[in-house]
């Protein structure tokens, strides 16, 4: 695993690479289990993108904004929200109107090499090792939202898998043209973001590709992590640690008690 940074937590490292790739005015939608997204999302609306708009796609509530991190399902966020929409009129949003969210944040059990994402189960869905949340609306978000991000608080060959059990969400399918020759509009997975690196997908191939390493992370480190060959550039970037005033602003206007802190610290050494 990476050397441990001093100074900042894992979930807040996340937030804050996920936040960087959000511009003003986008809009976006977020699931149950969200806290780094909820926290990305309200960072970039407090730092450089003030129009941004997300709303909870279980709860309908949108840019609930108080400073403390909750899950974007939570009955608290509707307080403190600017509006609520109410179940049909997400279904309306998330089904019917192609491109109408700019980007989704998704978690996963697995993801493989072409950013195709399991929630679902891990070995046979008759009687699977591990039994995930189910679909809900993640075939819709990655096949419909301009694009989405895939963040991972595990970098390890269990979930990143050479092809995963049961595809809910689709990336770029097997690689190339697929995605859209399966009739899927163009978009898929950006990034993906995890204790280890920064990832994006090879324009041709849509293969994921390592866009930047952690402080202390080696390639040699990641390729052991991976279940699968990665691309590689011949020059690899190191990843832009959160800067003093992200994590001020992540700290004191965002979560301000603490909650990526202490839910998301970095993975203890092997």
């Amino acid at each position: 695993m990476p050397v441990v940074p001093q100074g900042f937590a894992l979930g807040e490292m996340l937030a804050v690479l996920l936040a960087r790739d959000m511009a003003d005015g986008e809009k976006a939608i977020v699931g149950t289990n969200s806290d780094i997204q909820v926290a990305a999302c309200n960072l970039a609306r407090a730092r450089h993108a003030p129009h941004l708009w997300w709303v909870s796609g279980p709860g309908g509530m949108t840019n609930p904004t108080e400073g403390i991190v909750r899950p974007a399902a939570d009955a608290e966020n509707i307080a403190v929200a600017q509006a609520v929409m109410d179940l049909p009129q997400m279904i309306d949003f998330i089904d019917w109107q192609v491109h109408f969210f700019d980007f989704a944040i998704l978690g996963a059990l697995q993801t493989d090499r072409f950013g195709n994402i399991n929630t679902v189960c891990v070995g046979d869905h008759a009687k699977p090792k591990l039994r995930g949340p189910g679909t809900v609306g993640i075939s819709a978000l990655c096949g419909l939202s301009k694009r989405f991000y895939i963040m991972m608080t595990r970098h390890d060959r269990g979930a990143f898998v050479p092809k995963v059990d049961f595809v809910c969400g689709a990336g770029h399918m097997s690689g190339g043209s697929s995605r859209t020759d399966a009739g899927l509009p163009e978009g898929g997975p950006r990034l993906v973001v995890t204790p280890l690196g920064v990832f994006d997908f090879e324009p041709a191939s849509k293969a994921m590709r390592v866009h930047s390493l952690h402080e202390g992370v080696t390639i040699e480190e990641v390729r052991d992590n991976t279940g699968f060959d990665l691309v590689v550039p011949d020059s690899i970037q190191r990843t832009s640690p959160p800067d003093a005033e992200e994590l001020f602003v992540l700290r004191r206007a965002v979560d301000t008690t603490g909650v990526l802190a202490a839910k998301f610290p970095w993975p203890k050494a092997n």
